[in-house]
Formats: C-alpha cells, structure tokens, sequence
C-alpha cells in the first residue's frame, strides 16, 4: 500500500507529517479533528491562522489576508499590480501572489531587499524603520 502523508501538529504544537494508514482513529473535539496514532494525537491544521504562526519562522509571511508567502522564493515585485512573482521575468501564465496595498510601505522595501538577496543582485535600499530592518535580517540570517 502506497503512502498517503498528510501535515498535522503534533502535542508540541509543531508540524509532522503522518502517513494516513498508521492512523488508529480520528475523531473530533470542539470543531478539530484529532489523529490518534499509538498513543499519540495529532490536530488537523484547520485555519490560515494557525499556518501563519507554524510557517513564521520557516520564512513565510503573509502579505495579503488570503495568502503565506515564502519570502525565499521571491524573484519580482510588481509594485504597481502588487503582485510578487516567484520567476525573475514573469509573463501572463506566471503564478504570483498578491501584496495588500495597506502593506506597500512596510514590505516594498524588504521584497526589494529579498529578491536581491534571492537572485543573487545588490542593491542600496536601506530598511527605514526599526521593525523592517529586524523582519529582514532575521530572514537574510537563515
């Protein structure tokens, strides 16, 4: 029987992967689904909320309410369709995530900074604040 893995967070709140037949059973308790394997449980990821704060560290950041985007694969930023590509010259077929204008000034400095660390350029765009600054080295250290 071929496997069939399956991400859930394990009772240290971290993500595992499961293979669906070691599973003994599941069940539910207010709204999540629990995986009991042996004597150990594993919760569903139900919400993008909780995928925000499992994929933080992991370099993922969300730049528009419905998305998490993982900083490392960014090639281009659109500023005027705010749109991040993940190819250095997108074209009509490329996949992109979208960037909330709300977050325009916070992020363009640092998608700039990214995609030059990411395509291996340089460029001279300084973080202005405090908050970018430490969201960016924290990213370039991993």
């Amino acid at each position: 029987m071929e496997e069939r893995n399956m991400t859930v967070i394990n009772e240290d709140s971290e993500l595992e992967c499961i293979n669906l037949y070691d599973v003994d059973f599941i069940e539910t308790d207010k709204r999540k689904i629990i995986y009991y394997i042996g004597e150990k449980k594993y919760y569903q990821i139900t919400t993008k909320s909780e995928l925000d704060q499992l994929l933080y560290d992991e370099g993922f950041e969300s730049l528009d309410r419905p998305n998490l985007v993982n900083l490392s694969k960014i090639r281009k930023f659109d500023e005027e369709l705010g749109k991040v590509y993940f190819v250095e010259e997108p074209s009509e077929k490329s996949t992109f995530a979208t960037v909330a204008k709300i977050k325009y000034k916070f992020v363009s400095d640092i998608i700039r900074r990214i995609i030059s660390y990411n395509n291996n350029t340089s460029t001279v765009v300084k973080p202005e604040n405090e908050k970018v600054k430490n969201k960016l080295w924290r990213y370039l250290r991993q």
